[in-house]
């Protein structure tokens, strides 16, 4: 899914944001790259893989307390 102009101008007054003219395109590539990288991470194949509740989940080390 890419954004266009128009798009990003819509959200950018939802989120009452102050985006002039120079601003646009740059947002508009920022936010498309986002985008992008969530696509990536949606192709992942994580069959098998459970979830963790929380990232703190995985062992820490241990850290001496002196």
């Amino acid at each position: 899914m890419a954004l266009e102009r128009c798009d990003v101008e819509k959200i950018a007054h939802l989120a009452r944001l102050g985006l002039n003219e120079a601003d646009l395109p740059r947002t508009t590539d920022a936010l498309n790259s986002i985008l992008g990288l969530v696509d990536q991470m949606q192709a992942v194949d994580t069959t098998g893989i459970e979830p963790l509740a929380h990232p703190l989940e995985a062992r820490q080390r241990c850290v001496p307390t002196w």
